[in-house]
Parts: C-alpha cells; sequence; structure tokens
C-alpha cells in the first residue's frame, strides 16, 4: 500500500513544528517579546502592518519604532528559515531510509 503525501499538510505541519521549537529558544522568544511591546506602546505598527500609509501625522518615535519592528520580524523570519534549511535534509534523509 502507498502512502499518500499531502504537500500542503506536510509544510503546515513542518513550520508548525519549528515555530514550536523556536518559541522555546531564548533569541526567539525575546524578539518575539519585543514585537509585542512594540505593537502594545505603538498602535501605528498595526496600521503599517494593515497596508496602510502611516507616514502623515506619525512621529519621529513612530517610525523608528516601525524601522525597529520590521528588523525583528526579518531576523526572526531568518530563524525560521534557517531552521527549514537544516530541517530539509534531516526530513529528506528520513524519507529515504523510511521507504
Amino acid at each position: 500500500m502507498t502512502e499518500v503525501i499531502h504537500m500542503n499538510d506536510f509544510f503546515f505541519h513542518t513550520y508548525d513544528s519549528i515555530l514550536k521549537k523556536l518559541a522555546k529558544e531564548k533569541v526567539y522568544k525575546e524578539q518575539k517579546d519585543e514585537l509585542d511591546e512594540l505593537e502594545k506602546k505603538f498602535p501605528i505598527i498595526n496600521i503599517f502592518c494593515e497596508g496602510k500609509a502611516v507616514t502623515a501625522g506619525a512621529t519621529r518615535e513612530d517610525m523608528e519604532a516601525i524601522q525597529k519592528y520590521m528588523e525583528l520580524k526579518f531576523e526572526m523570519q531568518n530563524h525560521i528559515e534557517r531552521e527549514h534549511y537544516f530541517r530539509g535534509y534531516r526530513d529528506c534523509i528520513l524519507f529515504i531510509v523510511g521507504h
């Protein structure tokens, strides 16, 4: 009997397991906490994330907060992509050995 692999399910579970693993790591957790703090302190970040223009009426502090937010998001995405990269080799080997 051949096992049916649903790639969407596989990628969802892979991404989910990576996020769970990263949530336990100190650096990633600190970055997530800092993101949450920025969102609370600067509601303009949510407006920015919705794709709306934020330059009108934004203070210098608001713009710096948005910049810091985006830097943190980029760093966190790098963690996720690095985990995908290293996990890919392991999953490939497990798939080959398992079949």
